[in-house]
């Protein structure tokens, strides 16, 4: 394997590559052209020192987040998600305290969160948030970085209690300075909570759907806790969480040594230990299981669907990958549904596939559906078949079957 970059991390390690997925479209770049679609190498890479997957490089970030095509709120299973972590959090205060979102989006989890907090997102992105008469936080539209936190300091007015950032935290080449970021701005006795894709479950285990241009890190929690000791942060508790094909949700606080932990976190540490985390060699092996991922998915699914009426549904940021690591560009007859009106009346990045609305498809007319959206398929699944859907399904990840 050859080194590719060095690590963001406080050792600035130099990187050994793990696999080189080629030239991929950006997930979010829709265009009804497929030669539209701009590409850049996709490469995944491990470092030594802190044992952080990560990419080679990363698109410019202004081109990726001042405008951008996820809505929180398209995805049913999604808000449902959000709704139970702002019920976390209400239910563990009853005074005043001041919450932070990192990477807010449309406002969904803002809105579940009770009125007698002090609330405030911070989010690139301007095209996503529709302020409402309800709404009782403020947006401020920001990247999350050392460069701007005394402006968010400025903005939220103290220190912050709670620090929120779901699935934002491996979304950037510069998280060393977000979690720096959030060291600042944090209240002396505030925490942070904090959820991301879990890489043992997810890439680890060959699901290599979650590598992506604006997907930078993947986290264990060893990789995890070795950036927040670079920044003076701690680990308190860990959850496993069932979301993105397994996460991790973090509660992190002020590095003190003297603070009793939950005994959750040497559990996680022990099965990491055991997978091979801190082992290079594990990370030497992945590229096997990546390609045998990918083979599975092309000889029992594409082989079987090209000359058949194939519905693709959802066309989340990892069914982007999906689609063009295993070259769904072949299907003769495809069509893709996604609800985020912003993607309907395009095609799949990298894809001659048409997106179209749910409400406009004849679902009696496939033979066969993936569901691209496997992370959400229960719900997926029901929704298909009950409006007339009548095929086989083909669900790629993590072990590539029909149901």
């Amino acid at each position: 394997m050859m080194k590719t970059s060095f690590c963001s991390c406080k050792n600035h390690t130099e990187t050994i590559e793990v696999y080189d997925f080629g030239m991929m479209p950006r997930v979010n770049n829709y265009s009804s052209n497929q030669e539209d679609n701009d590409r850049s190498s996709l490469i995944l890479t491990v470092c030594e020192s802190c044992k952080l997957v990560q990419l080679s490089s990363m698109p410019d970030l202004n081109s990726i987040y001042l405008e951008y095509d996820h809505i929180s709120s398209a995805s049913t299973s999604n808000v449902r998600h959000l709704k139970n972590v702002a019920e976390i959090i209400n239910n563990k205060h009853n005074d005043r305290k001041t919450l932070l979102e990192v990477g807010c989006n449309d406002g969904t989890f803002l809105r579940n969160i009770n009125k007698n907090f002090i609330s405030h997102g911070i989010d690139p992105a301007k095209n996503v948030y529709q302020k409402k008469s309800s709404d009782n936080f403020s947006i401020h539209n920001l990247f999350f970085d050392t460069s701007n936190q005394l402006k968010i300091r400025n903005l939220v007015g103290e220190k912050v209690d709670i620090i929120i950032g779901l699935n934002v935290f491996a979304h950037n080449s510069t998280y060393n300075d977000m979690f720096s970021a959030v060291k600042y701005l944090l209240a002396s006795d505030g925490y942070a909570y904090v959820e991301v894709a879990y890489a043992k479950d997810t890439i680890l285990s060959g699901n290599f759907d979650t590598i992506y241009h604006e997907h930078f890190c993947n986290y264990t929690l060893t990789s995890l806790i070795n950036i927040l000791k670079e920044n003076e942060l701690m680990v308190v508790d860990v959850d496993k969480v069932r979301t993105q094909g397994g996460s991790l949700g973090i509660w992190i606080e002020h590095l003190n040594e003297n603070k009793e932990v939950s005994g959750n976190i040497d559990v996680i540490l022990k099965e990491e230990h055991d997978f091979g985390i801190s082992d290079v060699s594990m990370y030497m092996k992945l590229s096997k299981v990546i390609e045998h991922k990918i083979f599975n998915i092309k000889s029992r699914f594409l082989a079987n669907a090209i000359h058949k009426k194939v519905l693709i549904v959802g066309v989340p940021a990892r069914g982007v990958i999906t689609a063009n690591v295993c070259n769904f560009k072949t299907l003769q007859n495809a069509v893709a549904i996604d609800d985020t009106p912003e993607k309907q009346g395009y095609n799949i990045p990298g894809t001659n596939i048409p997106i179209e609305n749910p409400e406009e498809v004849d679902y009696k007319n496939f033979d066969i559906a993936c569901i691209l959206a496997w992370t959400y398929k229960d719900d997926l699944i029901k929704r298909i078949k009950k409006a007339g859907f009548d095929g086989d399904i083909f669900i790629p990840f993590p072990d590539g079957k029909y149901i």
